[in-house]
């Protein structure tokens, strides 16, 4: 059985909440919720509801702080801050963290001026320390609400096996993973295919051009990986295809949504303002173009993304654009 753990889980965003409260539902942890505005901290503690999934309760008894004191003797953190904003608060709380003590990323984006996958930019900031990757299909809405659900771990051998033991319970499974790139990559570049996929659905183009355009989507995260050191299979495991078809499908993906809204005119900055959640996906579009340009990867997809999203493409043209692209071999 394992012992005690003090775990961290930075960010009180709904899926850092989610996480949270999954971790503490297991008798072995004691479990700090972590949020950097004092305001929103307050607010969680005293309501007990998060604003964006209040049909769910907190547990009354759920450590929720502001306070980096909270921090000093934690074992285990749990990253869930947005990638864009990670460097930021990282290098705030690279005092507070205990040295050596590993970070589990559960974010799922890439940095969009260095083109860092999370755990390499918190490696820059938090120094020598164990990383890895929690990852897969995960609404916290379901999460919160007991659903089942499966996610794979990535990272060192000894730090899969600590987390496996940490939040594996009944209705959440753990599948395990040596391949960190092929995680991180999967769980980043499918918010870029869901943007499109919602970009599809808005324009009512059916389920064929839905369904090959997911697919599609896939080879395009694997040739990236590929050229960065994953491994194809990956891919076609829960932080690929599984994120991937959660997301392009369900209801509560955000980054389908902000393609729905783009397909009717809004703007991604209009947008995530309008709904105060962050669509992943608007920046690693960029991220993900730069750095397969700079591998020489091409990102038919990505790059039709991020051309409606930030430099007014017409989404019509897009789509038309990618439909109009000459006959290939499907492996390729």
């Amino acid at each position: 059985m394992p012992g005690m753990a003090r775990i961290a889980v930075i960010g009180t965003g709904t899926w850092g909440t989610a996480m949270a409260v999954q971790a503490h539902a297991l008798p072995t942890n004691t479990v700090v919720l972590w949020g950097r505005d004092p305001s929103k901290v307050e607010r969680l503690r005293t309501e007990r509801r998060h604003p964006q999934i209040a049909e769910h309760q907190l547990p009354s008894d759920l450590c929720i702080s502001h306070e980096l004191a909270d921090l000093a003797e934690v074992e285990l953190v749990l990253w869930a801050v947005p990638t864009q904003f990670s460097t930021a608060i990282a290098t705030s709380l690279a005092a507070a963290l205990p040295a050596g003590v590993p970070v589990v990323s559960l974010a799922k984006g890439l940095e969009q001026d260095s083109y860092h996958r999370v755990t390499e930019l918190l490696g820059k900031v938090l120094g020598q320390r164990p990383y890895g990757c929690l990852s897969g299909p995960s609404h916290a809405e379901e999460i919160l609400g007991g659903l089942p659900a499966a996610l794979v771990m990535a990272g060192p051998e000894a730090l899969r096996h600590e987390v496996v033991d940490q939040i594996h319970g009944r209705n959440l499974r753990l599948y395990t993973s040596e391949d960190l790139v092929g995680v991180e990559l999967g769980g980043a570049l499918k918010n870029v295919v869901a943007v499109a996929a919602g970009i599809c659905d808005g324009l009512c183009l059916g389920d064929n051009a839905k369904a090959a355009l997911v697919t599609r989507g896939v080879a395009e995260m694997r040739r990236l990986g590929r050229a960065l050191g994953a491994n194809d299979a990956t891919f076609a495991g829960l932080a690929g295809t599984g994120d991937l078809l959660a997301t392009c499908y369900s209801p509560y993906g955000r980054n389908r949504a902000l393609g729905l809204a783009v397909a009717r005119g809004a703007t991604a900055d209009s947008h995530m303002a309008e709904t105060g959640m962050v669509a992943e996906g608007a920046w690693t579009c960029r991220a993900a173009v730069a750095l397969g340009r700079h591998h020489g990867v091409e990102l038919p997809i990505a790059s039709q993304v991020a051309s409606v999203l930030w430099s007014g493409k017409d989404v019509t043209q897009a789509i038309e654009e990618l439909l109009s692209r000459s006959a290939k071999d499907e492996d390729a």
